[in-house]
């Protein structure tokens, strides 16, 4: 979150192996460039799936931006190069008025499913294409 109250356990992909799997810089810079390479790395990705985000933080949220700048992509795949669709949305159906009532803006790759597009739009969120 842009707010800073979701920090990662570690600021980088060479610092969250060397500490999690006991490895040296050298090593870690091997797996990020090599088995992972342009692929998520397994712990980060799963630090992030198992994020539990309570519901007043859910209902903060103003925007959504996916972009292949954010943050969480360079930690999470450090030597990904946007080229693919490695953090494309598959489905938009939980983003929902309901679930974001402040939402203003949601800027996506991927196309809303028909029924997200008309809900969103419906509660005045700006729906911006990249």
């Amino acid at each position: 979150m842009h707010d800073g109250r979701v920090v990662a356990p570690h600021p980088s992909a060479h610092a969250w192996l060397q500490a999690s799997r006991g490895i040296e810089w050298d090593a870690a810079e091997g797996l990020i460039y090599g088995e992972y390479a342009y692929q998520r790395i397994p712990e980060i990705e799963q630090w992030a799936r198992d994020l539990v985000l309570d519901e007043a933080d859910v209902a903060s949220v103003r925007r959504l931006v996916f972009d292949g700048s954010n943050a969480i992509f360079g930690l999470m795949a450090p030597s990904w190069d946007g080229e693919d669709d490695l953090f494309d949305p598959t489905t938009w159906a939980d983003v929902t008025p309901e679930r974001f009532p402040l939402l203003e803006l949601v800027v996506y790759v991927e196309p809303f499913e028909d029924h997200v597009r008309r809900s969103l739009e419906g509660a005045g969120v700006e729906l911006r294409h990249l």
